[in-house]
């Protein structure tokens, strides 16, 4: 911790930090397990270090989960204010400091995680990742965006959403009662669903009779 930090949580609330390699021995020792990380997948949009807003994730990494259903890092003792694993936190709370960002955007999107390094070949989980990856990969959202602006696509694209969202719900069914896998594995294994990264662009999703169905709302 920075002897300037004011230990005001601001940067706690806002997330739990992405991991890179170093963290792995973190993964190893037993003080993160698979259960504590969510997969933010290629073709999210999500908010890197110190960035305005969300941007196109390019690369697959690995975030530490939130906590009470928000993103705030569920390291976080909001009552301490501080970190309950100060010992034992990722490479990027180490290096964050509000008065100089150079150390942490230094590493910004360099090393990332990913669940493949975090699995052994040989591990149950593994071939379902691949195989949902394969199947249910993530939209690139920011051109979902985009098709959304113009009313002769964007019909044609909620529709395929709609088909996508449908296959990603009844894999993650399957795969979690073959496997028996808690909600904290299943966002591990196969990051957050489909229908939960469209409400970023406004889509909102319901059950209907005929299946699930989408509609633009409000973001």
């Amino acid at each position: 911790m920075s002897a300037a930090c004011r230990r005001c949580g601001t940067c706690c609330q806002q997330g739990g930090p992405a991991l890179h390699g170093p963290d792995l021995a973190l993964i190893r020792a037993g003080w993160l397990s698979p259960d504590n990380l969510i997969t933010i997948r290629r073709g999210e949009l999500a908010i890197q270090p110190l960035a305005a807003g969300p941007e196109l994730v390019v690369r697959e990494f690995l975030k530490l989960a939130g906590q009470g259903g928000s993103w705030c890092c569920m390291w976080y003792d909001e009552a301490a204010r501080g970190c309950s694993r100060y010992e034992h936190r990722p490479l990027a709370c180490g290096l964050l400091d509000c008065t100089d960002t150079g150390p942490l955007l230094a590493v910004a999107g360099q090393d990332l995680l990913t669940r493949f390094d975090c699995l052994a070949p040989d591990d149950p989980l593994m071939p379902l990742v691949r195989e949902h990856e394969y199947h249910c990969p993530c939209p690139d959202l920011d051109a979902v965006g985009r098709d959304l602006q113009d009313p002769l696509t964007a019909r044609e694209r909620l529709a395929k959403l709609e088909t996508a969202v449908t296959r990603d719900l009844r894999f993650r069914e399957q795969a979690a009662s073959r496997l028996r896998l808690s909600l904290g594995l299943e966002l591990f294994a196969f990051g957050r669903p489909l229908f939960q990264l469209l409400l970023s662009l406004g889509i909102q999703a319901r059950n209907a009779p005929a299946g699930i169905r989408l509609a633009l709302g409000c973001r």
